[in-house]
């Protein structure tokens, strides 16, 4: 024992002894302790420190401690090994201890140790001891009287397979049987990092990956060390797995192995023996063919073997191809024909009907009447001959107007009338009903055949003549819009035209004013006068009956004069004078405005305009009137120099210039009072 280990033990027996002397006493010791209060300060003081020094000691002696083991490393304190391959580990402190020391390696295999080095080299030229696996191995340092320092190295030893094989219970499997598919694994470990990979490749390269872990196979050794593993896959024989691939691969569960997939075994193809599955043709679906076309039925199937077919069909017909060709089909090719595809496993059958189909000898399309008048409904007749099968039939009605627009009505079975007439062969009659407008007139009608299977490219398979419609109504005038009265300035020509649709074509009458009658659709007067104001009646008519319409007439005249004046000829500043617009003979005066301008001496235009009521009027004769407007304006020296003008106006639709009389200019002169300028003296 060391001397400082030596004085640290009598030190704490010295402690210890005072301890209990001192702790122990209940009265003052000595009688020159004369102060009570001293005494129980002594007593705790030496009773206390004890306690405290021995724990700052413990807590001394731990970081101690660490403080001299941090100077013992490893060079790795993981390591994975391959089976046979060399390892080593070195282990080492900086410098020799001051005392005597041991450096040394504890393991289950190859334990070394020195007294005289500051390294040490664990070593193995091909490590194969299996025993190194789930036990660990230290790197240490011991020295007389301290606590021995260790640092801690994993080792892991692994082994790739001797070989891994898949193989199969047959070579041939039959569909419903439940088959084995076996992987064999030699000499591999760890066994209990050991997963057994099974992966499948179907025939559209669609992976599928199942893992299997240690506990879940066969396996003989110890699952720290190696050994041999038999996995197996159940797999159900079906018709899917046929030309699978199979493949079973080790994988090895290692932290630091980067790569797990150790060893692979080589593709194991797969071959399903099942029977034939017919794919065409489809199932319940009828085979639709016109009389005299070529029939074509395939009959498909896989199957494994590949499948043998036979048909049977109407008259006891037998063939042992996979299909049936008919140049020519007739009415006795009409029936079920049956398709059987066989192999060693089994057989699949397929029954198909086959229709021949007739187009229809005619297809007619016919109506009530040639002629057909307003108001009435009207039917047309659709007859189809020798048609079928008719529950696939329906009847197609387009009608085009006059503008081309086209319009499709199609009725399905059951919306028409049946007639059987042979084997799946009938008559149809279908009825549209059309209310006869004039919107009909002129209008084509069509009506066809169409037989909806699926087989038929072109459903169409008979159509009528076109049916054109004739409708007979009474006329519509169409010219001159109702209300719009016709304006029309005195003199000038005056047009009135009537326009009427109906049929057959309509003929025109014209009452007007002074009970004028004609027989024509327009009239012309080619210079109107007042006494042609009024209103004028059209009536078109036909064998169907007629229509009306009225016009009014307005005549207008140009103003005789338009004449503008003033109060007097020189304004004085400050009066307010009154300007005056004289319209003679003009009207109608409802629709009449005064527009009144001013242009001052810098050319500056402003209108005023004075509708109807804002000025006096006198009736003259019928539709003929004098207007007087009136302006006042503020005299200052502002209207001095200045021109005012005024003009009649018509604002009436059919005159394209409404100014029909305009006054001369006036020029206003204005009187200022004169105003003395101020001379100032600065």
């Amino acid at each position: 024992m060391k001397r400082g280990s030596e004085r640290g033990v009598v030190s704490e027996r010295s402690v210890r002894r005072l301890y209990v002397c001192i702790c122990g006493m209940t009265s003052v010791p000595f009688s020159f302790v004369r102060s009570v209060e001293f005494w129980s300060w002594f007593r705790m003081a030496v009773c206390v420190l004890p306690v405290v020094l021995v724990v700052m000691g413990v807590y001394v002696d731990y970081t101690h401690t660490a403080d001299r083991c941090s100077i013992l490393t490893v060079s790795n304190d993981s390591l994975l090994v391959e089976y046979g391959e060399p390892v080593k580990v070195n282990c080492s402190i900086p410098s020799e201890p001051s005392s005597v020391y041991k450096l040394g390696w504890e393991s289950q295999i190859l334990p070394v140790q020195t007294d005289s080095e500051t390294s040490l080299v664990w070593t193995s030229p091909n490590l194969t001891e299996w025993e190194v696996n789930g036990r660990e191995m230290f790197c240490y340092l011991s020295v007389p009287n301290t606590e021995q320092c260790k640092r801690k190295v994993h080792l892991t030893l692994y082994k790739r397979p001797d070989s891994v094989n898949i193989s199969s219970e047959s070579s041939v499997w039959s569909e419903g049987q439940m088959m084995k598919l076996k992987c064999e694994i030699e000499n591999v470990g760890p066994l209990q990092n050991l997963t057994v990979q099974w992966t499948r490749v179907d025939q559209n390269n669609i992976t599928t990956v199942t893992e299997m872990p240690y506990g879940s196979f066969s396996t003989s050794g110890e699952e720290r060390k190696n050994g041999n593993v038999t996995s197996t896959l159940t797999v159900s024989a079906s018709r899917d797995e046929d030309d699978v691939q199979y493949q079973c691969a080790a994988l090895l569960r290692l932290d630091q192995l980067q790569q797990p997939q150790v060893g692979s075994s080589e593709p194991l193809n797969i071959t399903v023996r099942y029977k034939p599955i017919i794919t065409q043709p489809s199932k319940g679906i009828p085979n639709s063919v016109i009389k005299g076309n070529k029939l074509v039925l395939n009959c498909s199937a896989h199957g494994n073997p590949s499948p043998q077919y036979s048909w049977s069909s109407p008259g006891n017909k037998n063939l042992t191809t996979s299909s049936i060709i008919i140049s020519s089909v007739q009415s006795e090719d009409q029936g079920q024909y049956s398709c059987t595809a066989y192999n060693d496993e089994g057989s699949d059958s397929m029954n198909v009907t086959v229709n021949v189909l007739e187009h229809p000898h005619t297809t007619n399309l016919s109506s009530e009447s040639s002629m057909w008048s307003e108001g009435q409904m009207m039917k047309l007749k659709c007859e189809i001959k020798n048609t079928g099968p008719v529950q696939n039939l329906t009847v197609q009605w387009t009608r085009v107007d006059q503008n081309k627009n086209r319009t499709v009505t199609e009725m399905p079975y059951r919306r028409f009338s049946i007639s059987e007439k042979q084997k799946g062969s009938m008559d149809v009659t279908s009825t549209l009903t059309v209310l006869a407008s004039h919107d009909e007139d002129g209008v084509q009608y069509q009506c066809a055949a169409l037989l909806k299977l699926e087989q038929l490219q072109q459903p169409q398979v008979g159509s009528s003549e076109p049916l054109n419609i004739t409708v007979r109504y009474k006329p519509i005038i169409t010219q001159p819009s109702k209300g719009i009265p016709n304006s029309v300035i005195k003199g000038n020509k005056l047009v009135l035209n009537c326009s009427a649709h109906g049929n057959p074509s309509p003929q025109y009458s014209w009452s007007s004013p002074g009970n004028k009658n004609l027989t024509t659709s327009s009239i012309i007067i080619s210079s109107v006068q007042s006494e042609d104001q009024g209103q004028y009646s059209c009536t078109a008519y036909n064998d169907e009956g007629s229509d009306s319409m009225n016009v009014t007439v307005n005549v207008l005249e140009h103003p005789h004069t338009t004449k503008l004046s003033s109060e007097s000829s020189v304004w004085s500043e400050g009066q307010m004078m009154k300007l005056k617009c004289e319209i003679k003979n003009t009207g109608p005066v409802q629709n009449l405005t005064v527009q009144w301008t001013r242009v001052d001496q810098n050319k500056n235009r402003t209108v005023t305009e004075m509708p109807y009521r804002r000025f006096s009027i006198s009736e003259k004769q019928k539709g003929s009137m004098d207007v007087t407007s009136t302006l006042t304006v503020s005299a200052s020296r502002d209207e001095d120099g200045v021109q005012y003008q005024c003009a009649a106006l018509l604002k009436l639709e059919q005159l394209q210039q409404p100014q029909v009389g305009s006054s001369e200019p006036l020029n206003i002169t204005v009187r200022c009072e004169f105003i003395t300028p101020v001379n100032r003296t600065v």
